[in-house]
């Protein structure tokens, strides 16, 4: 008797210690378009034995979008994330080890998920309370579609009114506080202008943290809209000057920026562009392509190659051939290098002419930017290898009306999140400690404050 205890408890000890193995953090990569796209899930499981958890993706974003849907069962987990549409079903290897497929859309990728103990990074210049300002948690109304977006107004205390900008994030799901690798660069920046008497607002994207919506199936229209919702909406504000309201965008941010200049669709004093696309989309991630591909050790001769590819490629996704037709003639274009696609690639070439992107790709800001009518301040970093400075500033230089109180500047050494770095490689935003540069968010504000 006392041997058939034994085994039941032992078995019992070892089913129990099975599902909780899955508690904790977890990375892997699945891969897009010949990138790595590193992804993190954080999973917890409460007294009552129900499951929850997070994903991040931190190529990204740093932002801990919660998943709709944790189950575990044995030694197999189901994960699901419903505003991004993707899921995640994995089996247990050993302690550490989860093999599984990753989904979402139409693509279809292997994932191995590895446990990993999270590394505490210094972010010295996160704000932290008491900041010396108010600040209150809102919420407005995007009227086109009656989406809800949830942010942070920080405002100046003392008597009078002050100018104003809203904060619009770069491209992927984004939190409020832009954050990615630890690094919050919108508090950051919203903690630097309100000292130097700016109201500030910045938002949850549509479909993150406590916005409503559903950010796959948006595009930058749908975006542009909230920015103007949010312009809307600081403008109601008792302590802003009305007429001196105005957009800070980051990377898509100022994209979205220039095409609300430029069509006028918002009652708008003044925009900021940090790294903002000022070339077509389609060029820009060309350009991309090929920075990255030289940072990760390709040599010229593989460069150039793979311009041309994506040249052809990206005017596929363009063109107004039909879904599946374009997705052929993706094949068709890869079949010298990629002969026999995987499914998991046959999935990747799919996202490709997923209407979002397609719509993206299509974008050309030059029309946009020659119709700009307001004052420009215009920063990029020389180290930046998603929006690289030379040709984007050389059109920016080029189109933009002139305006005695434009401010178009390069920083060097700079990358992409206007931290000082050494190469400008994406690996490198999570290994360096600043969080933004200090003279950028300087000469800004000082932008800013001296508009008339």
């Amino acid at each position: 008797m006392e041997r058939i205890l034994l085994i039941v408890l032992l078995f019992f000890q070892s089913c129990l210690g099975f599902t909780q193995s899955f508690k904790g953090s977890w990375r892997g990569s699945i891969e897009v378009q010949g990138t790595q796209l590193p992804l993190v899930f954080h999973l917890t499981e409460d007294d009552g034995g129900a499951w929850q958890g997070k994903l991040v993706s931190p190529a990204q974003s740093s932002a801990h979008l919660p998943l709709s849907k944790v189950e575990v069962f044995g030694d197999s987990l189901r994960l699901a994330a419903a505003s991004l549409g993707l899921s995640y079903t994995g089996r247990r290897v050993d302690d550490s080890t989860i093999n599984g497929v990753f989904a979402q859309g139409p693509l279809r990728a292997p994932l191995t998920l590895r446990r990993f103990v999270e590394k505490v990074r210094l972010r010295p210049q996160t704000p932290e309370p008491p900041y010396g300002y108010d600040t209150l948690d809102v919420e407005f109304t995007n009227s086109f579609d009656g989406t809800t977006l949830a942010g942070t107004v920080t405002t100046p205390r003392g008597k009078g009114r002050f100018p104003a900008v809203i904060l619009v994030t770069g491209s992927g799901p984004q939190d409020r506080d832009e954050t990615i690798e630890g690094h919050r660069p919108f508090k950051v920046i919203a903690d630097y202008l309100t000292k130097r008497g700016i109201v500030v607002l910045r938002y949850d994207e549509r479909g993150v943290g406590q916005s409503t919506g559903n950010y796959t199936k948006s595009t930058i229209g749908d975006f542009s809209k909230d920015a103007i919702a949010a312009i809307d909406f600081l403008r109601g504000q008792s302590k802003v000057n009305p007429k001196k309201i105005g957009i800070v965008g980051h990377s898509e941010g100022a994209l979205i920026a220039k095409l609300i200049a430029g069509q006028q669709s918002a009652e708008l004093n003044f925009i900021a562009l940090l790294a903002g696309p000022a070339i077509p989309i389609d060029s820009l991630m060309v350009l991309q392509a090929y920075e990255i591909g030289r940072l990760g050790g390709m040599n010229e001769r593989q460069l150039q190659q793979a311009k041309v590819i994506n040249r052809k490629n990206f005017a596929i996704v363009k063109s107004e051939l039909g879904d599946e037709h374009a997705y052929r003639q993706l094949l068709a274009n890869m079949s010298s290098i990629i002969p026999e696609p995987t499914q998991a690639q046959k999935n990747e070439f799919r996202m490709m002419v997923m209407p979002s992107y397609r719509y993206f790709m299509r974008i050309n800001p030059v029309p946009f930017i020659s119709k700009i009518k307001i004052p420009v301040f215009a920063a990029f970093g020389t180290k930046d290898i998603q929006v690289p400075f030379a040709a984007n500033m050389e059109s920016l230089t080029d189109n933009l009306p002139p305006n005695r109180q434009n401010r178009l500047q390069v920083y060097e050494g700079l990358n992409h999140l206007f931290q000082n770095a050494r190469t400008g490689a994406i690996s490198e935003y999570a290994e360096l400690e600043e969080t933004f540069d200090t003279d950028v968010m300087r000469d800004l504000a000082d932008w800013i404050l001296r508009l008339k």
